[in-house]
């Protein structure tokens, strides 16, 4: 699977899931973080666990931040594709921090994913 670079004059990771009513990503970065420490999960640890938490945290962040019941399947793909990618970056790594490394590295590759895959 390639990385995905986003077209700044098409779509930003800032503005990715403005489609859906999110005029800024950082937001949904902020609310996957506070998902996770509530959860237990303060630290980035590179298990199957983690990433399973972590997609979850950012699923319900963006239902948390939506007006649809559900999580429509570009947007499910798009979290797919940048976990696969995220996992592979830090699989070497546990001693990345989460909320200044992991979380800005995961949004990118989904607002990038996404970019792509709402066309």
């Amino acid at each position: 699977m390639e990385d995905i670079q986003t077209d700044e004059t098409e779509c930003t990771t800032t503005s990715s899931f403005g489609d859906h009513g999110v005029d800024d990503g950082s937001e949904l970065v902020h609310q996957t973080y506070y998902r996770l420490v509530d959860g237990g999960r303060a630290e980035f640890e590179p298990t199957a666990s983690f990433y399973d938490a972590l997609e979850s945290a950012f699923l319900w962040a963006y239902l948390g931040s939506v007006e649809e019941g559900d999580v429509p399947e570009h947007v499910q793909l798009a979290v797919d594709d940048a976990l696969e990618l995220t996992r592979e970056e830090f699989a070497g790594h546990p001693d990345a921090d989460l909320r200044t490394t992991v979380l800005p590295a995961f949004y990118e590759r989904v607002a990038g994913f996404h970019c792509r895959y709402r066309d």
